[in-house]
């Protein structure tokens, strides 16, 4: 039952209406569906009711809480009115109970029956209730929470009430699994997965909880603060388990005489066990049942289906339990031996004359030859272990026996069965282990661990090579499709490989599996966007139908939503396939534009390829010859070396002393460079044309140094320096670290006033030039006008001139 209403609750909570809804909200729609009656969905309740529910004021219930539950929609609340007309209390329908009640599905809401919804009610009281004496009704005692009142109570309240569902009958909360955040610990991360809020939100939860003697540390020496207990549920099972030890046994009434012995029969049951076929120490039919292989089943024993003997003790066939309560090992009473149902002859699968295999589902329906492997010496070992006395029938052990139940690994001194999980896949294939013994044979085991192992071995390249972590996020991939699978897994081997192994990508990232991260172990921030993209189209489509048919019942509201949901999804998969239709072509588009220009640049190059030298004409040199491009690069150099040299000693107002200097130093710079040599002494014009180019470049950069060092020491310089050394101090100290920091102020202002200088001295050099250059005069507008009149007006010449005025 526990796990029925923990399903209705979580069902509610994630209801889309209640998303972004308040705590308030939240727990009022929770109390709401405990308080709901067996036959509908209205709760009629009073705001002083509400709110001691709640823990809040009445004021605080009206104004804010019930306008809350109608603001999200997940009830209706209306004032009830007694007979006068006067409001006496608020009438709330709870919408998803009422829609749950009203569809035909396998929704946990509509599941609920008068008695689940009176113990969840006692359950809410024993947590929450603030408490009632009546006079003419039993008292009704405030739950072990109902002190917590004030702001933000209905976060604790709805936190304690989740963790108390969630407990085991030891009290203690399942652990929420996976990867937590750095700073915290997994009772915090428990609690906001519980609240659905972040871990940061949860902590001040827990740790109120924790002061209210709510919840407790489990096992604190062992686990540290880590794991959580709720004190009340242990302590509640404890006095039931008590209650149940202490009742008296009921007087037992005189037998009657027994019965003359009857013939067996095979569809008898068992006299203690109750219905017919339901005992569990003896299943031969029926589901679950199956035939037992040649290793599994030893040869016919005497008694194999039953001690028929009188005077021979009957032992159990369940084997001594725990009592997770109490501690204490408990089994089945004694009761009468099974008759022989079915008979162990030589045409059973354990004879050695016929065929050995499996019946277990998921087995191959080929069958091995018959008798292979039946002389081996393990074989024989175990026959002979099985003609010792040992009876698998009676759910006795071969030997050392390991095995739980049927498929189960036999296991003796000399055999070791082969369907046991492989040791290096035991924490991937924990959550499976209990349906490995019914692979059968231990081919199909060693052939499907190789499967698992190539998982293994892809998840490792996302995860790395840490000690475990692939093998734990297999094994919470298999447990959570387990957890979602809501029928039997019959076949292991195909379930695996369809089902357990594969990664489901729930959105474009190949690191998405079922919308959690394989790297991190949390959420998938994508999925999470698409949920939310569907979550609000669904929210969208609601509204409008709900514009739309404001006064239909809720069977025809729910057909119009589907048909209004169904044709806004088809048009916006129509919409999604137009756009990536298009998104194809401009695709298809830009490649073969790409390829269009990828085939021009080649063409471009192979003619640029084939161009002759502009220098020195030689062909297919792509315009220029390295030797020619060196050349023109030296030239270059050579240049701004005479232009420097000239810039700084002659008078750039004299056109001829500019031009006298600039051809000597020309000359002389010309002499030095052109008497380079090779490195290597080689003759060769490219080696050669380098050497010039490397000298060049050694020249300017030389004469750049020393007129910037020329400049650095001139006037200007040396009152700028000045300047910048006396505003550095102005209003300082004249200590030494800062007279060493005046002094690189200096001279940074004698750089900058060098290059400025050498920039300037460049410049009307420039100017100089330029302006001594002989110009063409223009002609006069009338000696041109004479020569365009003088020109034939023939029909190209009249078809050029009225394209160009229409132009």
């Amino acid at each position: 039952m526990r796990t029925a209403l923990l399903s209705s609750v979580w069902t509610l909570l994630a209801d889309p209406r209640l998303d972004g809804a308040s705590d308030p909200v939240r727990l009022t729609s929770v109390l709401m569906l405990a308080k709901a009656p067996a036959a509908s969905a209205h709760v009629i309740t009073m705001s002083r009711d509400l709110a001691g529910w709640l823990g809040y004021g009445v004021s605080h219930v009206l104004h804010t809480v019930v306008p809350g539950v109608r603001a999200s929609g997940i009830a209706t609340c209306v004032p009830a009115r007694d007979a006068a007309g006067w409001t006496h209390a608020l009438d709330f329908e709870l919408l998803p109970l009422k829609e749950a009640r009203g569809q035909q599905g396998l929704n946990p809401l509509s599941m609920l029956n008068r008695r689940d919804l009176a113990t969840f009610l006692r359950f809410c009281e024993a947590v929450l209730c603030p408490g009632w004496a009546p006079q003419d009704r039993p008292e009704t005692p405030a739950g072990f929470l109902a002190k917590r009142r004030g702001r933000g109570s209905a976060t604790d309240r709805l936190a304690m009430l989740l963790l108390a569902l969630s407990a085991r009958s030891d009290g203690r909360v399942p652990m929420a699994p996976g990867r937590l955040p750095k700073g915290y610990n997994r009772s915090e991360a428990t609690v906001a997965k519980l609240l659905g809020c972040s871990v940061e939100d949860a902590r001040p939860v827990l740790k109120r909880l924790l002061e209210l003697e709510g919840v407790a540390w489990d096992r604190p020496e062992r686990y540290g603060k880590d794991r959580l207990l709720v004190p009340a549920i242990r302590d509640a099972y404890e006095r039931a388990r008590a209650a149940s030890k202490a009742a008296p046994e009921p007087p037992v009434e005189d037998a009657p005489a027994p019965a003359a012995p009857k013939e067996p029969d095979a569809g008898a049951g068992c006299a203690r066990c109750g219905e017919e076929g339901d005992c569990e120490g003896l299943v031969l039919a029926g589901e679950g049942w199956a035939q037992l292989s040649f290793e599994d089943v030893p040869v016919e024993v005497p008694g194999a289906c039953g001690v028929q003997e009188p005077d021979v003790e009957a032992s159990s066939q369940v084997e001594a339990g725990f009592d997770g309560g109490s501690g204490e090992a408990v089994g089945a009473g004694p009761h009468s031996a099974h008759p022989p149902a079915v008979t162990l002859s030589a045409s059973s699968a354990g004879a050695l004359d016929c065929f050995s295999g499996s019946a277990v589902l998921g087995e191959d329906r080929l069958r091995e030859r018959a008798g292979a492997d039946e002389d081996l010496p393990e074989t024989t070992g175990m026959l002979q272990g099985s003609a010792a006395g040992a009876d698998p029938l009676r759910g006795e052990q071969q030997g050392a026996s390991t095995g739980s139940g049927w498929g189960s690994p036999v296991r003796t001194d000399r055999f070791v069965g082969p369907v046991g999980v492989p040791e290096d896949l035991r924490v991937a294939l924990a959550p499976v282990a209990w349906l490995w013994a019914g692979l059968g044979r231990a081919s199909t085991g060693a052939w499907l661990a190789k499967t698992v192992r190539r998982e293994l071995v892809r998840l490792r390249s996302f995860v790395g090579d840490g000690e475990g972590v692939a093998e734990r996020r297999l094994a919470e991939r298999l447990k959570r499709r387990l957890d979602r699978q809501r029928a039997p897994v019959q076949d292991l081997a195909a379930w695996l490989i369809r089902r357990g192994l594969p990664q489901n990508n729930g959105c474009w990232s190949h690191l998405c599996d079922d919308g959690i991260r394989i790297d991190s172990g949390g959420t998938c921030p994508s999925c999470d966007c698409l949920i939310g993209d569907r979550r609000g189209l669904r929210q969208i489509v609601a509204t409008d139908v709900a514009a739309q048919h404001p006064h239909v019942t809720p069977g025809e509201w729910r057909g119009a939503y589907e048909q209004a949901l169904r044709a806004k999804f088809d048009y916006q998969s129509a919409m999604d396939a137009v756009r990536r239709e298009r998104s194809a072509e401009r695709q298809v588009a830009f490649y073969a534009a790409v390829e269009e220009q990828r085939a021009q640049l080649a063409e471009d190059k192979v003619r640029r390829a084939a161009r002759p030298c502009e220098d020195c004409g030689r062909a297919e040199a792509a315009g220029l010859c390295p030797v020619c491009s060196l050349r023109r690069s030296t030239k270059a150099l050579v240049d701004q070396a005479v232009d420097i040299a000239v810039a700084v000693r002659t008078d750039v107002d004299d056109p001829k002393a500019v031009a006298t200097l600039t051809a000597q130093v020309g000359e002389d710079t010309w002499a030095v460079v052109r008497g380079a040599m090779a490195p290597d002494g080689a003759d060769d014009p490219v080696c050669r044309a380098f050497a010039e180019k490397d000298l060049a470049q050694k020249v300017l950069d030389q004469r750049r140094q020393r007129t910037l060092q020329r400049l650095r020491e001139s006037e200007p310089a040396d009152m700028e320096a000045a300047h910048v050394r006396r505003m550095t101090l102005h209003g300082m100290f004249p200590t030494e670290k800062n007279r060493e920091r005046a002094e690189k102020a200096a001279a940074k202002a004698r750089e900058r006033v060098a290059q400025d200088l050498l920039r300037e001295f460049l410049g009307d050099l420039a100017r100089a030039r330029a302006a001594a250059m002989p110009r063409e005069r223009p002609s006069a507008w009338s000696e041109r006008c004479s020569d365009l009149a003088a020109r034939p007006l023939d029909e190209d010449t009249a078809a050029v001139g009225t394209g160009t005025g229409s132009a």
